[in-house]
């Protein structure tokens, strides 16, 4: 499969509560409505929340603020998408979503791309973080002077194993990494809006509970071996980092 990952940064004179509310009532509800026509997989938003861990993550690593969400979209694969996109019915639903978009995102802020998902190591045993979860979502920029491959690379090969390494003290539920993909087709859809440059991928952390996030015994250790690392292929202060919870809109996959 394929994930579409859409980093949304709202528009000016909405507030946090009313972007929130809109893209989770009114515009959720409308891209289910379009799944058929789009042959849509899985949907699903994730909602920042304020707490100081937040803070505390971006400001030991001088990241960019938060977005104001992430929308993640599934399809089985890139050909899929391509031609759903090119049938009547799938351009008519596409117009439908972006004048729905237009209400509530600033396109020029936020950013659009392609991945496909590497799940390093999930503890839930299949289940999936349960209902109190919550998930370090983790945009991500490449280093100055590494292409996207040597990104890539040190992220998947390296960093994965170190994060697993350290699943147990930082009490990690699941781990998975999504790497930028289709760059032609990720510069098309950028101009098209006048999105901000495609990032290079995203990496999720899910934790069972917000308590969760304060580790065990060595978490200071860990984490502080995590951000060394992570110096050598992410370029910090075009990066993000901040804690979310997801809403599931719809699973067709199960």
């Amino acid at each position: 499969m394929i994930k579409l990952v859409y980093v949304i940064v709202r528009r000016e004179g909405l507030s946090a509560g009313e972007f929130r509310d809109y893209w989770l009532t009114r515009h959720g509800p409308l891209v289910a409505a379009q799944a058929g026509a789009l042959r849509l997989r899985k949907y699903v938003q994730s909602h920042p929340f304020d707490d100081p861990a937040s803070e505390a993550m971006r400001a030991v690593r001088g990241m960019r603020g938060p977005a104001d969400g992430v929308t993640e979209v599934w399809w089985d694969s890139l050909e899929d998408f391509q031609a759903a996109y090119a049938t009547p019915q799938g351009q008519a639903a596409g117009r439908v979503l972006a004048e729905d978009e237009a209400k509530f995102i600033d396109f020029e802020r936020s950013a659009v791309f392609l991945t496909e998902e590497h799940l390093i190591f999930d503890h839930t045993g299949g289940k999936g973080p349960g209902p109190e979860a919550v998930k370090a979502t983790y945009l991500l920029t490449r280093r100055d002077g590494l292409t996207q491959a040597e990104c890539h690379e040190t992220w998947l090969h390296d960093h994965g194993p170190l994060v697993a390494s350290f699943a147990a003290p930082l009490k990690m539920a699941k781990y998975v990494q999504s790497h930028a993909i289709a760059p032609e087709v990720n510069a098309g859809m950028q101009a098209g809006r006048g999105y901000e440059p495609p990032l290079d991928g995203i990496t999720e952390v899910w934790v069972n509970t917000l308590e969760d996030l304060a580790g065990g015994e060595g978490a200071a250790e860990a984490a502080a071996a995590l951000v060394e690392d992570e110096r050598r292929f992410v370029q910090m202060d075009r990066s993000r980092l901040f804690l979310t919870r997801e809403h599931v809109i719809f699973d067709h996959t199960r």
